[in-house]
């Protein structure tokens, strides 16, 4: 499962038990909020079925996204270490309202990608952040994997109703760079 995702669209996966940590039960979190340092405001999380089943007793530490948690009823290694690969969910609900041209990724997985003439191009594979902005990664009809800055430049319109993300001319030259250069 990706980041974000889930089996009921109303849930949000925020993070996914890592590890193990130390004897106590003590868990290391990969968390994919925004604002890492919020997780224990979600607390209770819930299941992929949507039943609370997680509430946070302490953030003992973070480093970036990774966090070592303190989860109420795990209180040794053994049970710590069986939580391993968890996600915990989030409903849709406990999200905070996004800006006009804020999205959640999982938003735009899947969308179409059409061209600025309506052509189907493909789909949203993925999207990506190495530190110089963001990047959406397209799988084209062909089953390439294709890569432009996602900016408004490149992509002016999103429409999540329709499930359609356009891209520019722009956006659609520097698709047709990427093919010559292969």
């Amino acid at each position: 499962m990706t980041p974000g995702s889930s089996t009921s669209p109303s849930l949000f996966c925020a993070a996914v038990v890592a590890a193990a940590h130390g004897v106590r039960g003590h868990v290391k979190v990969k968390c994919f909020l925004e604002n890492p340092t919020e997780f224990n405001k979600f607390s209770p999380y819930c299941d992929k079925m949507g039943e609370e089943a997680y509430r946070v007793k302490k953030v003992l530490s973070q480093k970036g996204d990774m966090l070592i948690v303190s989860l109420e009823g795990v209180s040794d290694r053994n049970y710590a270490e069986q939580m391993r690969g968890v996600e915990l969910f989030v409903p849709r609900s406990k999200l905070p309202t996004l800006s006009e041209d804020t999205f959640y990724h999982r938003d735009l997985i899947g969308l179409q990608v059409h061209t600025s003439q309506g052509f189907l191009l493909g789909y949203v594979h993925a999207l990506y952040n190495f530190g110089a902005g963001d990047i959406i990664e397209i799988k084209t009809l062909g089953g390439k994997l294709e890569m432009l800055p996602f900016t408004k430049d490149c992509v002016p319109e999103i429409n999540n109703e329709k499930g359609t993300l356009v891209l520019s001319p722009e956006g659609e030259t520097y698709l047709s760079q990427e093919e010559s250069d292969a």
